[in-house]
């Protein structure tokens, strides 16, 4: 008997059958993962624009500090802010 033109099951138990479809992702769980990302990217620019202003009011106060000493200085008491 000739057994050369029948093939045995493979030897890796783990090997998928390509008979069975692959598993697709649904598209609630493609759209959950592109509004992370989305939310991410809106929280990091977020958090580099609260630093942007947050460095503004800081050079302010410090421009408007600095009047106040140099009027102090001066003797003068009006106040003249710096834009």
């Amino acid at each position: 008997m000739d057994v050369s033109s029948t093939q045995s099951q493979s030897s890796n138990p783990n090997n998928v059958d390509s008979t069975f479809p692959k598993k697709k992702k649904k598209s609630s769980e493609a759209r959950e993962s592109n509004s992370s990302t989305s939310l991410i990217d809106a929280a990091m620019l977020l958090g580099d624009n609260i630093r942007i202003v947050d460095l503004e009011l800081r050079m302010s106060i410090a421009s408007e500090i600095e009047v106040r000493n140099d009027h102090s200085r001066k003797g003068t008491n009006s106040l003249y802010v710096l834009r």
